[in-house]
């Protein structure tokens, strides 16, 4: 479609007992746009099915179960029902006894490896520790200290205290005797210490206590091994009927969630939003059918909605394009969404990314591998980029691309040689003679050529800058809107400076004429008119005043817009030189990687390193000048094209969805 998709404002009115049966059919459906919603409060069964889903939940980590929920889509997207409910409980019942089992026992083997490191860490010392409580004339201080001051208190203290390094984290036991307590105290201090207690096992040490320790503690290791198993079989046995419960109770959840922000009465809902003029036919009808007559439906066109007719509102935008144009759809809307009525900028984005990428990034062998990727996308082989599927068509298409415009530059995996043969065939017999290759972007081989290819990337940059205008003119024409659809420098008569001084550049440089005594007069009128644009808009619409921010402030806006106009224009069309510079730069990279692979070649053993420089130069412009390539085409999107006509942005359509976790 060439414009965004019509909408329209549909009211439902309909009993309780109707509504999760269509809820449940308009998230299927996935082409309903609830609006109107307010904040009360949630219903109890809303509460009922978040407790549940938060033990599935937890039942889908004990089970192991969580990274499957995104992908195991049931084929049935419904409410939950009893004995769905009961099914749940059930599945519960087993794995919440099994989690309460291993939290316990894994609370038990934290607690036993606790008591049996520090218990390891005293059983180093050769005396007791309760002996150290009964002596009189001794002091002890037990605690942590940062492991780089360990050396400085045993310095400080040489002499005068015993410092035992309990382990390498800090902790330590010092003792000193009382005339040295003072001394202790004040090193301490500055060093920072941090006191504890002594574990009272500790004071009690015996071999046979770290001996019944380590027993206990292998047994509850073994005891969660078993465990473990048990869970194995739970996941083989309720696995797949856990996560249709899951799947079924978020269904239930979340039209639960959006029952709870809809008016209602006692006995009815009222249910408002868009919806896509292609689907209104049908999505009424079998609504009418769901229900059995029991609905009353009013729709309005768009401009019939007091909220849209007073700005409160905007029409969400759908753009309905093909699996191809979808995988282009990220570019536009990471920019922003066209505005509802508006032409949809994403076929000509296609063709324009498509185009520019090939320029800049021709190789035959290159492109090859963009498109084999694009094919491994498509048929999901690499399961860890499955949210990529998307741009599948967008990889094969500009791989394709770029192998065609490497067929012309001669090129493949950055060698400019291995299709010398080919090339010179091809060129005999499309150019009638043979050449090396079509399309030669190296100065060495005639810079007439090179500067011809520089202008032609001018000339594409023309035509996409003149495709940007042209949208706005429309745009903004359809939206009624004078002043930035004719008057303005994005309008028509900053259109007609723009190729009139194109035509007039082409004419002075490409057929060597001259400028003509009406040229320049043209030229200025057209900026003469765009200055006085806003007043002759208003003038035109019947509006007063003419100058709404007074007369001054409009000189110096008008000023600032013409000269605006003027540079605009030519930073817009120069900003396309980059396309010539990013093809050359990609030229000279392969040969550089050839020619460090020639100045090997006398050196022992040189083919292997000839094909790891070949691999390493081939993934080095593949992987770092593909993306900067990509981020330079989108870039020109952006600036250049995007910015003629996108000044406001539309509100994406977004439809109440069940299908997506």
């Amino acid at each position: 479609m060439i414009f965004t998709e019509k909408m329209r404002k549909v009211e439902l009115l309909l009993l309780k007992s109707d509504m999760d049966r269509v809820l449940e059919y308009l998230g299927v459906k996935r082409c309903f746009q609830v609006t109107d919603t307010i904040e009360k409060e949630k219903g109890e069964l809303f509460y009922k099915y978040q407790d549940l889903l938060n033990r599935l939940k937890s039942s889908l980590e004990i089970l192991g179960l969580t990274g499957n929920v995104s992908s195991s889509h049931s084929k049935e997207i419904r409410s939950p029902r009893n004995e769905d409910l009961e099914l749940a409980e059930r599945i519960l019942e087993k794995t919440s006894e099994l989690l309460q089992r291993e939290k316990t026992l894994l609370e038990q083997q934290l607690s036993l490896e606790s008591t049996l490191q520090e218990v390891r860490v005293f059983q180093r010392m050769k005396f007791p520790l309760r002996e150290l409580e009964n002596v009189t004339y001794l002091v002890y201080r037990y605690g942590n200290l940062a492991p780089a001051r360990i050396s400085e208190v045993e310095k400080n203290l040489l002499g005068r205290a015993v410092v035992f390094v309990l382990d390498p984290g800090g902790k330590i036991l010092i003792i000193a005797t009382k005339k040295g307590r003072f001394a202790l105290e004040t090193e301490l201090k500055k060093a920072e210490f941090r006191e504890l207690p002594l574990p009272e096992i500790a004071m009690e040490l015996t071999p046979k206590l770290v001996e019944e320790l380590a027993s206990n503690l292998q047994k509850v290791k073994e005891e969660l091994q078993r465990i473990g198993e048990e869970k194995k079989k739970l996941k083989e046995t309720y696995g797949k009927s856990l996560l249709f419960v899951y799947e079924i109770v978020e269904v239930g959840f979340r039209i639960e969630e959006l029952k709870g922000h809809l008016e209602q009465t006692e006995h009815a809902f009222r249910l408002s939003g868009w919806i896509p003029e292609s689907f209104l036919q049908k999505t009424l009808a079998e609504l009418d059918t769901l229900t059995e007559g029991r609905i009353a439906i009013r729709v309005y066109e768009p401009e019939e909605v007091p909220s849209v007719r007073e700005g409160k509102e905007k029409i969400p935008v759908r753009l309905k394009h093909s699996k191809f144009l979808q995988s282009f759809d990220g570019i536009v809307f990471a920019y922003g969404a066209p505005l509802y009525g508006t032409i949809d900028p994403t076929p000509l984005v296609a063709v324009f990314f498509t185009l520019l990428f090939a320029i800049m990034f021709g190789d035959l062998g290159q492109g090859f591998l963009i498109f084999l990727f694009g094919v491994l996308l498509q048929r999901e082989h690499v399961p860890q980029l499955k949210n990529w599927k998307k741009y599948a068509l967008a990889f094969k298409v500009v791989g394709a691309a770029s192998m065609f415009t490497g067929l012309l530059y001669g090129s493949f995996f950055a060698s400019d040689r291995i299709l010398i043969p080919v090339e010179r065939v091809l060129t005999k017999l499309v150019l009638g003679s043979p050449q090396d290759r079509f399309i030669s972007l190296m100065p060495t081989e005639g810079i007439d050529r090179m500067l011809a290819f520089f202008g032609f990337t001018l000339g594409i940059g023309a035509v996409i800058n003149s495709v940007g205008l042209i949208i706005n003119i429309f745009n903004r024409i359809r939206q009624k809107d004078l002043h930035r659809g004719i008057f303005s420098k994005t309008g028509l008569l900053g259109a007609l400076f723009f190729w009139y001084a194109l035509a007039l550049g082409v004419r002075l440089i490409v057929w060597k004429g001259r400028i003509l005594s009406f040229d320049l007069p043209i030229l200025f009128t057209l900026l003469l008119l765009i200055f006085w644009g806003e007043p002759l808009a208003r003038w035109i619409e019947g509006k007063r005043p003419l100058f709404p921010e007074g007369f001054f402030p409009f000189i110096m806006e008008g000023i600032v817009e013409v000269l605006e106009s003027v540079s605009y224009y030519i930073s817009n069309s120069v900003s396309f030189l980059r396309v010539g510079a990013f093809a050359l730069s990609h030229t000279v990279l392969s040969l550089i990687v050839f020619q460090i692979v020639d100045l090997l070649q006398s050196l022992p053993g040189s083919i292997f390193f000839q094909i790891l420089i070949v691999l390493a130069g081939n993934a080095l412009i593949l992987v770092l000048e593909g993306l900067i390539v990509t981020i330079q085409v989108i870039r020109l999107h952006y600036y250049e094209f995007f910015s003629k006509f996108f000044t406001e942005s539309g509100t994406p359509f977004k439809p109440f969805d069940l299908t997506q976790a």
